[in-house]
C-alpha cells in the first residue's frame, strides 16, 4: 500500500534542457497529485452502431503541475527564479568565507533570459515519476502577519510545465536541506519614487499581509517534429502584481493619493532571516516598479482597526529600464 509519509518531490538541474538528470535535492513541502501528461480524444464518427466513437488517439504530451511549500524557505528560491525569471545566474559571496551567497535575478526586457530547466521527480514508495525540461510559468509569494502567537509562514507556490511524465526509480541517498524558514512577521515594506532609490524608504508599522504573483512569460513551444512533446521554449511578457494589506494610517492614505494621481512608485518587499555565519542574513527582496491599480480604504477590519487593501501592477520605467528584480541571499550557491 502506498504511504503518504513516503511521498516526496525532488529535483536536479539539467545540463542540457530536456535531457533528464538524476535528482540532487529534496524539495520541502507537500507532494501534489500526479497529473496526467496526455489526453486521449475519441473522434465522433458514424460507423453503423449506436456508439459515439470506436477509437481513441493521443496527439501531444505536456505535463503541468504546481509545487507548493506552505512554510517557504530561502534555499528553495534560487531554483524557482533561476528556472523562471533568469537563467545562468552566478551567485556571489558577499562576505569572504562566510557562504552568504547573493543571487541577482534582474530579467532583461530586450534580450533572452535563458531560464534554466529541471528534471522533477515525484511519487511514493510504490511508484516514482519524472518529468524533464521543467520551467516555471508563475511564482507566487504570500504571507499574512498573525495578530497573536500563531505562525506567520510565507507560502511559496510555483506553476511549472515539463515535457512528459515517465515512470522511474527514485533517486536515493539525498540529504535533507537544513532550511532557513521565511517568516512573514520579518517582512518589511519600502516605497520609493524611482529605481535609483529602491529600498531607501521603509514604511514602518503598516504591513499586515502580502501576495505577490510573478508571471515569468516562459512557455512551451510545439512545432512539427518527430516527437509528441514540445520542442523548445519561448519567453513572453514578464509581469508582476502585488497585493498588500496595510494598517489604515497616513502612509496608507498617501498610497491612495498616489493611486489617484497614477504616480509611478517602486515597492520593495524584503523578508529577512537569520545571519549566515558572520556575514549577511538570509533574505528575499522583491522589487516592483509600477502604479497602484486600486486602493481601498476600509477594505478590511481587525478588532475595530480599519485596514487598507491595495494592488500594485508593474510597468516599464524608461529611467530605471526595468519593471521587476529579485534578490536572494542564502547559504547555497547552487540548485
Amino acid at each position: 500500500m502506498a504511504s503518504r509519509f513516503f511521498s516526496s518531490v525532488q529535483y536536479g538541474k539539467e545540463t542540457t534542457r530536456g535531457t533528464a538528470v538524476a535528482a540532487t535535492k529534496i524539495l520541502l513541502g507537500k507532494v501534489p497529485a500526479v497529473n496526467t501528461d496526455r489526453k486521449p480524444v475519441i473522434p465522433d464518427e458514424n460507423v453503423g452502431i449506436r456508439a459515439k466513437g470506436v477509437r481513441s488517439v493521443i496527439h501531444q504530451y505536456l505535463y503541468n503541475n504546481t509545487l507548493s511549500t506552505e512554510h517557504g524557505y530561502f534555499q528553495q528560491l534560487p531554483m524557482l527564479f533561476g528556472c523562471g525569471l533568469k537563467g545562468g545566474v552566478t551567485a556571489s559571496e558577499v562576505t569572504p568565507s562566510q557562504a552568504d551567497y547573493l543571487w541577482t535575478f534582474t530579467p532583461s526586457l530586450t534580450a533572452a533570459n535563458s531560464p534554466d530547466s529541471l528534471t522533477i521527480e515525484l511519487g511514493d514508495d510504490v511508484q516514482f515519476f519524472e518529468t524533464e525540461y521543467c520551467m516555471f510559468e508563475r511564482i507566487r509569494i504570500s504571507g499574512t502577519i498573525a495578530q497573536s502567537m500563531d505562525a506567520s509562514p510565507v507560502n511559496v507556490e510555483a506553476d511549472f510545465f515539463g515535457r512528459q511524465l515517465t515512470a522511474t526509480t527514485k533517486t536515493g541517498a539525498l540529504s535533507l536541506t537544513t532550511a532557513e524558514p521565511m517568516n512573514a512577521k520579518l517582512a518589511r515594506f519600502y516605497l520609493d519614487t524611482a529605481w535609483s532609490g529602491v529600498g531607501g524608504t521603509e514604511k514602518t508599522n503598516i504591513l499586515r499581509g502580502f501576495d505577490i504573483e510573478i508571471i515569468t512569460g516562459v512557455h512551451p513551444k510545439f512545432d512539427g517534429s518527430a516527437n509528441k512533446y514540445f520542442d523548445s521554449y519561448g519567453e513572453g511578457i514578464i509581469s508582476a502584481t502585488a497585493q498588500f494589506t496595510f494598517e489604515g494610517d497616513s502612509n496608507a492614505n498617501a498610497i491612495m493619493t498616489a493611486q489617484q494621481a497614477k504616480t509611478f512608485q517602486v515597492v520593495r518587499l524584503a523578508i529577512l532571516g537569520s545571519q549566515i555565519g558572520s556575514g549577511t542574513t538570509h533574505s528575499l527582496k522583491i522589487d516592483i516598479g509600477g502604479v497602484w491599480e486600486s486602493v481601498s480604504p476600509l477594505g478590511g477590519e481587525d478588532r475595530a482597526d480599519n485596514l487598507h487593501t491595495a494592488t500594485l501592477v508593474d510597468h516599464y520605467d524608461a529611467t530605471g529600464a526595468k519593471n521587476i528584480q529579485v534578490l536572494v541571499t542564502t547559504n547555497s550557491n547552487a540548485y
